[in-house]
């Protein structure tokens, strides 16, 4: 085991909560993301080409230059992880850079084929925000690298949902074949107006209700964020006098992107990655405390995950939590956050549950937990899954090896 993947830290700063320590509390008290409209009107947005306003969960405060709070939100995972700012410095390192980073808006390009003469940018400024400065992912990694002096440059991961997940599962296999010791995965998303536009022509902001496995949800409340989790080996951490912790065994699976919206053929093969990534654990269903899904509150991929979890706990109900309806949909970085709720469900040995905003589809009624408080619990692992519309499915197993 001294190459299993441990979590060793991590940080967040979302609209829902700033910290760690908010993000538990205001999941104890049941608070809900303030969602605001990304239009002025729903005038506005339809001559956008839009068929309404959409709400979204916003950061205060942050522009596309975010590199002050990544480095931030990096040193305080370090220092939870009881590792200096230089641990990140060599050879046996991944840091991978993931989201939706510094990009222009959609909206200005429509600015710049509107007027685009040296009068026009005088009286239309949002045409100076298409310059190439505030469109370059690779300088925010350069700089990333530069501050740490990283041996190796942070590659950009973009796989939809699975962004952060996805950088996850590389580290999990690269400590796990004894080609890391510490891996570090850095999330940032920010929402422009093309990712609304996406999103709508997904069918995933059809509604106001939103609510995962919800009867009448077809939508998600789409929220920016951003959030860093450390990964160490076993043997580096024995190394430095640590022991125990949240261990992650993980498995991929990739489908054809033109499939992904085939809710029976989704669905078989999501049972297939929660069957595999169970059985390399060397566990059954009856060992873990809970389920997190992707569950964001979309109606296609939501049906399809409820019938796996259906089918596959069929002999042995497993309790499943869903908070994206709560705490918003931080789409290519939402994956982190379950993980790091997913730590807390195991360390502390209690489940959080979320609170609803609609009845419950019939498939997972019986096995999805909302509005009772918090649960104890006495069991040592938990399965997360993650979805992507790039057709990818990530099953990652946490077991507390503390005990």
């Amino acid at each position: 085991m001294e190459h299993a993947a441990i979590i060793a830290g991590y940080s967040l700063y979302l609209p829902f909560a700033e910290n760690y320590s908010q993000l538990i509390n205001n999941l104890r008290a049941g608070k809900r993301v303030n969602g605001d409209y990304w239009f002025v009107s729903d005038e506005v947005a339809r001559k956008c080409g839009f068929t309404g306003n959409k709400r979204v969960a916003r950061l205060e405060q942050i522009d596309d230059s975010p590199l002050t709070l990544l480095y931030r939100l990096i040193d305080e995972a370090l220092a939870q992880a009881n590792l200096s700012k230089n641990a990140l410095t060599g050879e046996r390192v991944r840091v991978y850079l993931t989201g939706l980073g510094p990009r222009v808006d959609g909206m200005d390009y429509k600015s710049f084929y509107d007027h685009n003469d040296v009068e026009d940018l005088k009286c239309s400024p949002s045409i100076s925000r298409l310059h190439a400065n505030n469109m370059s992912q690779d300088k925010l990694a350069y700089n990333i690298a530069h501050k740490y002096v990283l041996h190796y440059l942070p590659p950009d991961l973009h796989c939809t949902s699975n962004s952060s997940l996805t950088a996850v599962h590389l580290g999990c296999q690269a400590i796990d074949n004894d080609g890391a010791d510490l891996i570090c995965v850095i999330n940032f998303s920010k929402i422009k107006t093309q990712d609304i536009w996406f999103l709508e022509n997904q069918s995933m902001l059809d509604g106001e209700s939103v609510q995962p496995f919800g009867k009448n949800s077809s939508s998600v409340l789409f929220s920016e964020g951003c959030c860093v989790i450390l990964l160490e080996s076993e043997k580096h951490r024995q190394a430095r006098g640590v022991n125990g912790g949240i261990q992650l065994k993980s498995t991929y699976s990739q489908i054809s992107a033109s499939r992904s919206n085939d809710s029976a053929w989704l669905s078989a093969n999501i049972i297939k990655v929660m069957s595999k990534i169970v059985d390399e654990a060397s566990i059954e269903l009856g060992d873990l405390c809970a389920i997190i899904p992707h569950g964001n509150g979309s109606s296609n991929s939501d049906k399809a995950e409820a019938k796996a979890i259906a089918m596959l706990s069929d002999k042995h109900s497993v309790p499943v939590l869903a908070y994206k309806g709560q705490l918003g949909y931080t789409t290519t970085g939402s994956g982190i956050v379950d993980l790091i709720i997913g730590e807390h469900s195991l360390r502390q040995r209690e489940l959080l549950t979320p609170v609803s905003n609609d009845d419950i589809i019939e498939e997972i009624v019986g096995q999805l937990l909302t509005d009772i408080g918090v649960v104890k619990h006495e069991k040592k692992h938990l399965l997360k899954t993650g979805l992507g519309v790039d057709g990818s499915i990530i099953g990652i197993v946490m077991s507390d090896t503390s005990i």
